[in-house]
């Protein structure tokens, strides 16, 4: 369930960076109407202590220092400009093929995805010097445009949308920089869902920004192929299952939880009576649920099962006779935007 979660996690914030527009933690508090402890793995050592006011982010961010291009690995769609040294009809401009290829003159097709350019350009050096075209041939390939691999960033930044690798990866600070930096109602944490999930990483990944910035550790965290981060608002909640629609709400001061499955559109018709679930962020980071709230007494007016929300709750409304399986960042997303997209990997 968790990958099926992380995979429409990745679908839907992609498509929402097109539209131009988390890491669970142990629980240790409870609240009743019946708390039971929220599963998850520990967070991150950049994972968020304390809530931290926008202020705390320093704008813009400080970006690190972007790794060497020359690491870079080719792929598909990417365009390279390949130069013969002295053979300026040989000096072609093209794109790389769905299969890696690329189309030069006398030689035909040269398979350079996966390459760095240094290595493509000795490849077609020797393609050149074995077909007897050239005794010595000098040749430098370059890449005119990165499309083979792209990161996206999302939320409560200044220019969300997809962005081109044009390493083999990237500090998170760099990745959002790209995005011209957070807006000023943005919560100082970032998640990244990994297209390509680390062992023994938590996913999504929960960023502390201040504590990373404060820390100077830039290089902690790095965005690889196809990777999403999502910076999210402050003042924000979120409602997920069974309502007609899911997604991320602007949290007012008199929100309850009933005005929150309101503004959803309402519950669905599978929607289970008894099986509402609060997930909520303790000032530590630490996640509590609160679990059997009745459904249909929060929805008659009842003050006492009527609670009231606040800044990032998840709320959770499940499925008649099912169990509650998973929550948060990863479950909430699936509902905010309803156009599939990938971010390309390769």
């Amino acid at each position: 369930m968790r990958e099926m979660l992380a995979g429409i996690l990745v679908g839907g914030l992609v498509a929402a960076s097109w539209c131009a527009s988390a890491a669970e933690v142990p629980v240790k508090k409870h609240e009743s109407q019946s708390d039971k402890p929220a599963s998850g793995t520990s967070a991150p050592e950049n994972a968020r202590s304390a809530p931290v006011p926008s202020s705390g982010l320093p704008s813009p961010l400080p970006a690190a220092p972007p790794a060497s291009e020359g690491d870079y690995t080719l792929a598909p769609k990417d365009q390279v400009l390949v130069q013969v040294f002295g053979q300026e009809d040989l000096t072609r401009t093209v794109r790389i093929d769905q299969d890696g290829n690329i189309v030069l003159p006398m030689i035909g097709s040269v398979a350079v995805a996966g390459m760095t350019v240094a290595e493509a350009s000795q490849k077609i050096e020797a393609a050149l010097k074995q077909g007897g075209y050239l005794v010595n041939p000098r040749v430098t390939v370059s890449v005119s445009e990165y499309q083979g691999r792209q990161y996206a960033v999302v939320g409560a930044v200044n220019q969300p949308g997809t962005y081109p690798l044009k390493t083999r990866q990237t500090p998170l600070l760099t990745a959002i920089s790209e995005a011209r930096g957070v807006r000023e109602n943005a919560e100082p944490a970032a998640y990244v869902v990994r297209a390509k999930p680390h062992d023994g990483e938590a996913q999504p990944l929960q960023v502390d920004l201040v504590t990373m910035v404060k820390s100077g550790d830039t290089n902690s965290v790095m965005i690889e192929p196809g990777d999403v981060v999502y910076v999210p608002e402050e003042n924000t909640f979120y409602v997920t299952g069974e309502v007609e629609k899911r997604g991320a709400f602007t949290l007012k001061r008199d929100t309850t939880l009933s005005k929150a499955i309101t503004e959803a559109g309402g519950a669905t018709k599978r929607a289970a009576s008894n099986r509402i679930t609060v997930v909520r962020t303790l000032p530590s980071g630490e996640k509590k649920e609160i679990t059997g709230i009745n459904l249909d007494a929060v929805m008659k007016g009842d003050h006492k099962a009527d609670l009231k929300l606040q800044a990032q709750d998840v709320v959770v409304v499940s499925p008649d006779g099912a169990k509650v399986v998973g929550y948060g960042i990863l479950d909430f997303i699936r509902g905010v935007f309803s156009i599939g997209a990938s971010v390309p990997v390769r």
